[in-house]
């Protein structure tokens, strides 16, 4: 029921964008963290005397698989930067539109009727995270969809997604139709 929140579009622009949680981390992050400090040392060093340094001290390891939500954005902001063919600092239609058709053509490339479908859905995508309605896409925008379906996959709210939360969050997304209305299309009486 997790996914169920999300909405097919929102999967659509996640992956008319590139965004997908990757399998393996990357580097884990480093932060720098202050020296130890022995017993006879708790008092605060007198004025002019030398500070120790901070000592870059690496974070234990991240689990294979897992990624922490500083890496999504990084990953997000690679994927806009690749996608913002112009540098402008804006996704475009024509821009979104040339990224989901490398993506829809990555492996065996759709029917002509599959492609359309896909396509459609991902105008309406676009039209859902350009949220100032302004015909293109920011990294604000664009930003805002996967970093919620990161919190919402997170359910410990530990700013770390493991293999173990995004296995259940798949088990919980709903299937999407691979055949019949396009997203967003009204099924059954009353079309």
């Amino acid at each position: 029921m997790l996914f169920a929140r999300t909405s097919a579009v929102t999967a659509i622009a996640l992956i008319g964008l590139g965004f997908a949680l990757p399998l393996s981390a990357a580097a884990p992050e480093r932060k720098a963290v202050p020296a130890k400090k022995s017993a006879s040392s708790k008092a605060p060093p007198a004025k002019g005397a030398p500070v120790k340094p901070l000592v870059a001290r690496p974070t234990p390891p991240l689990a294979t698989g897992s990624i922490t939500r500083a890496q999504m954005m990084a990953q997000i902001k690679k994927t806009f930067e690749l996608a913002d063919a112009n540098h402008d600092g804006f996704i475009s239609r024509a821009e979104f539109a040339k990224r989901m058709t490398v993506i829809l053509n990555r492996d065996a490339p759709p029917t002509k009727e599959d492609a359309q479908r896909m396509l459609d859905a991902a105008n309406r995508a676009f039209d859902n995270v350009d949220t100032n309605h302004d015909g293109k896409l920011s990294l604000s925008e664009a930003s805002v969809r996967p970093l919620k379906a990161f919190d919402m996959m997170d359910t410990n709210h530990d700013g770390i997604l493991t293999v173990a939360e995004k296995a259940a969050a798949h088990q919980d997304a709903p299937d999407l139709p691979t055949n019949g209305p396009t997203i967003g299309e009204k099924q059954g009486p009353g079309r």
